[in-house]
């Protein structure tokens, strides 16, 4: 079996042991798990994105500690893999160009270059979206300026990636979260950076919980284990209790180094909040009301997280 099989044999039997933890009851969705890499696609069409529990990644491209050190590792798979698990919003982070022209963006954790440019990402999701998995599917990405430019610089950069460099039909770029079916086989861009594109804006604030008309977030890196696992529940229960809230729930598990907790790698402190999260959400009594986007350090070392978000969108 080959890598790729691996990784999909191995998440679609995590979403399917997710499915049984979440409770589902009828045969054909214990019989027949949605495929990580692929699940969207069984969803209909009509299904706004803000109805839906969406696994994402915090500092999606921070991969290597060589890009930095240990302080800004957040993620052990690189784009390609997180999609063919499931992961379904990646959190971009762009800045000055380190190559020779000067138009590439490069990807940045803080003012850590992670070896990757945002050419390559969009690539390695146009790939992916294009590919039989992934025509059905959508990504939710934000795209913030992280390092070393004015937003004016950011966005220019940014016009000349979907002008000059052919990406504009890989984006839906719209002042409304789209349906499904208005967003299949493209990327929804969140900007967080000033521009006047007429996309989603990422609501404006820092380590807290903030809103606007599209997106409603939790964002609370600088804070005690106990804490933030008190905000990443609170989240929930707001989302539970309004299931029909148009704006998007953007409910981020990441934690940075705190003084309450002795300043700890970010996957040491996964490994304290994490496990309190999942066993939350496998408790959850209503395993179909719509959670949100929920965005992870290393989530693979959780399973089955991610198969446990996927599956709130297929047990009603």
């Amino acid at each position: 079996m080959t890598r790729r099989g691996f990784v999909r044999t191995a998440g679609a039997a995590a979403v399917a042991a997710a499915v049984t933890a979440a409770g589902a009851t009828t045969a054909s969705a214990a019989a027949a798990p949605p495929d990580p890499a692929s699940w969207m696609a069984a969803l209909p069409g009509a299904t706004p994105l803000q109805a839906l529990t969406v696994p994402g990644t915090h500092d999606t491209c921070a991969t290597n500690p060589a890009n930095g050190t240990e302080w800004s590792h957040c993620q052990n798979m690189g784009v390609p893999e997180q999609l063919s698990r499931g992961i379904r919003f990646l959190d971009v982070r762009g800045g000055a160009p380190v190559s020779s022209t000067p138009g590439d963006l490069g990807i940045y954790h803080s003012e850590w270059y992670q070896g990757i440019t945002l050419d390559t990402v969009l690539d390695q999701c146009r790939t992916f979206l294009a590919s039989s998995a992934g025509r059905g599917e959508t990504i939710l990405m934000r795209l913030k300026n992280e390092h070393g430019l004015t937003d004016a610089q950011f966005a220019a950069a940014f016009d000349g990636y979907l002008g000059a460099k052919g990406y504009r039909g890989l984006f839906r770029i719209g002042d409304k979260v789209p349906r499904l079916d208005e967003a299949r086989g493209r990327i929804v861009l969140l900007t967080e950076f000033a521009n006047t594109l007429g996309a989603l804006d990422w609501p404006a604030g820092d380590n807290g919980v903030f809103a606007n008309a599209w997106c409603s977030l939790q964002d609370r890196y600088q804070t005690s284990v106990h804490d933030k696992i008190a905000a990443v529940k609170t989240q929930c229960a707001a989302a539970l209790a309004a299931p029909h809230d148009d704006r998007l729930l953007v409910n981020f598990t990441s934690l940075a180094s705190c003084v309450e907790d002795g300043f700890l790698w970010p996957k040491t402190l996964a490994d304290l909040v994490m496990p309190n999260i999942r066993g939350y959400l496998q408790g959850l009594a209503d395993p179909s009301t719509r959670l949100g986007v929920v965005p992870m350090d290393f989530p693979e070392r959780y399973e089955p997280i991610i198969g446990t978000l996927i599956a709130r969108n297929f047990a009603g």
